[in-house]
């Protein structure tokens, strides 16, 4: 009895889904790293936002992070939302 091999069908369809995974994952966006995207984004930490009725700096302005698939949620509390993508752009 021969030992069954993969078939090329079969190994295409794996590394299919091992990079579907790890873009999933995505361990290279961490929530510093998102946080700083976002506020890069929006001008960097020394720019005004209004912030619940106040202008105040982004550096200064509560975040939170949430990991989800494919990148990360960076939340201004009853604010605003943004979303990281697995490549670093901003949504």
């Amino acid at each position: 009895m021969t030992p069954k091999l993969v078939t090329r069908r079969q190994g295409f369809i794996i590394i299919v889904v091992a990079i579907m995974a790890i873009l999933g994952w995505s361990p290279w966006i961490t929530n510093d790293y998102a946080t700083t995207v976002v506020i890069e984004f929006l001008g960097g930490p020394d720019q005004e936002y209004n912030y619940l009725g106040d202008m105040i700096p982004l550096g200064d302005i509560p975040k939170t992070v949430v990991r989800m698939p494919f990148g990360a949620l960076v939340y201004f509390p009853s604010e605003a939302m943004f979303i990281v993508t697995f490549c670093g752009g901003v949504l």
